[in-house]
């Protein structure tokens, strides 16, 4: 009895680290999510390349914001606002996608 005791714990353990470590990859991504929406934002914005360069630190950071410029600039709120979201989604299940 003692042996099943220790391992449903030591089971129950494991699964509460698996979803801590799930939910720990998951903020990851969201707040690339986030910077990605804010490159996308400044691209949409038609702010230029190195004022928005400023606000990206290292390498992977910028990667990000010229993958944001690479896209065009759309003439509609609408479509500015529909750019922002398919980039920060394309962002989050990309992370995500790497995690598993």
């Amino acid at each position: 009895m003692k042996h099943i005791t220790v391992s449903l714990w030591l089971g129950g353990m494991l699964l509460f680290n698996a979803f801590a470590v799930q939910a720990e990859q998951e903020q990851v991504c969201e707040e690339w999510a986030s910077k990605a929406g804010s490159y996308m934002l400044f691209r949409q914005m038609n702010t230029p390349i190195h004022e928005a360069i400023q606000n990206a630190m290292g390498n992977v950071t910028r990667g990000l914001l010229l993958s944001a410029y690479q896209e065009p600039v759309q003439d509609t709120n609408e479509g500015k606002q529909k750019a922002i979201d398919d980039f920060k989604k394309q962002t989050y299940d990309g992370c995500i996608s790497q995690q598993e």
